[in-house]
């Protein structure tokens, strides 16, 4: 199965103002959350002309306003930009967006080679491109100028398999066996081998994201797991989150666990900053 635009724009078209909220409904959201917005408060910079690759209805954006010299908010769903754009309009902050911009991140020809400092991609765009990824990683680099950074985010594949345990014996039921295999193996969630999914995606391990970097004129400047603790369950951090001494200490070990290179993996999410030659 190729990558093919219409899927992410209609699966994020229906979501509309869900994924708003989608980082704050939940703990495990939140602990997510925390640990992307260290990383963006470590490598965004008020000297820097920013852009946004799949921000969605703006749970980033909202931050980034203040961290960027200049920001371009750019999503391939235009209801999802739409919405960004009512959430920063309520927030009093439409006026420090200096764009709004339909784009595909196969395809960042709209935008000037090196005319950015830093691009944020975060959450998984990558994830939906499936056999383009590395056109995706391609034009990303193209539009950030040398010296700049990307930082990047994936869907992790330990992690949702892990959180996705119990529902490994319907699966198997409904796909088979050598498809469930190939899932877990691959991380590949496509129509061939997941026909009834309404989510083609990549869900990826560190060493796929490695594999895609390699060659390219990059450096690694961090690796991230982000929403490591989260798997302990809403139950459990619901619970936790009732008193304020233990959650501090949780977030406060979440952040630290989360740069572990041995946590890398687990997270939600698997996030990269890269800096281009």
């Amino acid at each position: 199965m190729g990558y093919d635009p219409d899927f992410p724009r209609a699966h994020y078209d229906r979501l509309a103002d869900d994924e708003w909220t989608r980082l704050t409904r939940s703990r495990r959201g939140e602990l997510n959350y925390l640990v992307h917005m260290d990383v963006l408060k470590t490598h965004i910079t008020t000297e820097m002309d920013v852009l946004e690759v799949g921000a969605g209805a703006g749970i980033y954006t909202k931050e980034l306003v203040h961290m960027a010299r200049r920001l371009v908010v750019s999503d391939l769903s235009e209801v999802q930009l739409a919405l960004n754009r009512n959430h920063m309009r309520e927030l009093g902050v439409l006026d420090l967006v200096a764009e709004h911009e339909v784009l595909d991140m196969v395809d960042l020809g709209a935008l000037e080679p090196g005319s950015f400092d830093a691009v944020v991609c975060v959450g998984g765009p990558l994830s939906y491109l499936l056999d383009k990824e590395p056109v995706g990683v391609q034009q990303l680099l193209r539009v950030v100028r040398p010296g700049g950074i990307v930082v990047l985010g994936v869907m992790s594949l330990i992690n949702t398999v892990v959180l996705a345990m119990g529902m490994l014996p319907a699966e198997k039921e409904a796909i088979g066996m050598d498809n469930l295999r190939w899932l877990l193996e691959t991380g590949l969630q496509d129509r061939e081998h997941h026909p009834a999914s309404e989510h083609y995606c990549h869900m990826m391990t560190s060493t796929d994201v490695d594999r895609l970097l390699a060659g390219e004129p990059v450096d690694v400047v961090e690796k991230r797991a982000a929403g490591v603790l989260g798997m302990a369950g809403e139950a459990a951090l619901d619970a936790v989150r009732e008193d304020d001494d233990l959650w501090n200490l949780v977030v406060e070990r979440e952040l630290a666990w989360s740069r572990l290179p041995g946590t890398l993996d687990v997270g939600d999410n698997i996030v990269y900053v890269i800096r281009k030659r």
